[in-house]
Protein backbone atom coordinates (compact mmCIF):
# COMPACT_ATOMS: atom_id res chain seq x y z
CA UNK A 1 0.00 0.00 0.00
CA UNK A 2 1.46 3.21 -0.57
CA UNK A 3 2.47 5.12 2.70
CA UNK A 4 1.51 8.65 1.46
CA UNK A 5 -2.33 7.45 0.87
CA UNK A 6 -2.06 5.59 4.16
CA UNK A 7 -0.81 8.87 5.99
CA UNK A 8 -3.07 10.68 4.30
CA UNK A 9 -6.23 8.46 5.36
CA UNK A 10 -5.10 7.64 9.57
CA UNK A 11 -3.79 11.49 9.61
CA UNK A 12 -5.92 13.85 7.76
CA UNK A 13 -9.34 11.89 7.68
CA UNK A 14 -8.89 10.09 11.06
CA UNK A 15 -9.06 6.55 9.78
CA UNK A 16 -8.39 4.20 12.17
CA UNK A 17 -4.87 2.75 11.21
CA UNK A 18 -6.02 -0.75 11.92
CA UNK A 19 -9.19 -0.17 9.15
CA UNK A 20 -6.40 0.54 6.79
CA UNK A 21 -6.00 -2.40 4.93
CA UNK A 22 -6.44 -3.48 0.93
CA UNK A 23 -9.31 -5.40 1.00
CA UNK A 24 -11.59 -2.57 3.08
CA UNK A 25 -14.07 -0.92 1.05
CA UNK A 26 -14.56 2.58 1.27
CA UNK A 27 -17.69 2.00 3.21
CA UNK A 28 -16.01 -0.21 6.01
CA UNK A 29 -13.27 2.54 6.22
CA UNK A 30 -15.86 5.38 7.20
CA UNK A 31 -15.34 7.26 3.96
CA UNK A 32 -18.12 9.28 2.87
CA UNK A 33 -18.70 11.79 -0.27
CA UNK A 34 -17.45 14.40 1.51
CA UNK A 35 -14.04 12.61 2.40
CA UNK A 36 -13.52 11.40 -0.91
CA UNK A 37 -13.18 14.96 -1.69
CA UNK A 38 -11.08 16.10 0.59
CA UNK A 39 -8.64 12.64 -0.28
CA UNK A 40 -8.86 13.42 -3.68
CA UNK A 41 -7.46 17.19 -2.64
CA UNK A 42 -4.69 15.68 -0.53
CA UNK A 43 -3.33 13.21 -3.18
CA UNK A 44 -3.36 16.62 -5.34
CA UNK A 45 -1.54 18.93 -2.94
CA UNK A 46 0.85 15.91 -1.12
CA UNK A 47 1.83 13.96 -4.83
CA UNK A 48 0.35 16.74 -7.58
CA UNK A 49 -1.62 13.77 -9.20
CA UNK A 50 -5.11 14.31 -10.37
CA UNK A 51 -7.80 11.50 -9.18
CA UNK A 52 -11.37 12.15 -9.70
CA UNK A 53 -13.91 12.27 -6.76
CA UNK A 54 -16.13 9.88 -9.26
CA UNK A 55 -13.23 7.50 -9.65
CA UNK A 56 -12.39 7.34 -5.83
CA UNK A 57 -16.22 6.26 -5.42
CA UNK A 58 -15.68 3.20 -7.89
CA UNK A 59 -13.17 2.11 -6.30
CA UNK A 60 -14.42 -0.98 -4.68
CA UNK A 61 -11.14 -1.43 -1.99
CA UNK A 62 -8.69 0.76 -0.59
CA UNK A 63 -6.12 -1.92 -2.44
CA UNK A 64 -8.31 -0.33 -5.89
CA UNK A 65 -7.89 3.24 -4.65
CA UNK A 66 -3.81 2.76 -4.12
CA UNK A 67 -3.81 1.22 -7.81
CA UNK A 68 -5.46 4.35 -8.90
CA UNK A 69 -2.51 6.38 -7.08
CA UNK A 70 0.08 4.39 -8.36
CA UNK A 71 -1.64 4.62 -12.20
CA UNK A 72 -1.13 8.45 -11.35
CA UNK A 73 2.03 9.16 -10.40
CA UNK A 74 5.08 10.11 -12.27
CA UNK A 75 6.38 7.64 -14.29
CA UNK A 76 4.05 4.95 -13.39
Amino acid sequence: MDDVLKDILVNELHVREEDVVPTATREEVGLDSLAVLELATALHERLGIEVYDYELLDAGTVADVARLVAERRPGA
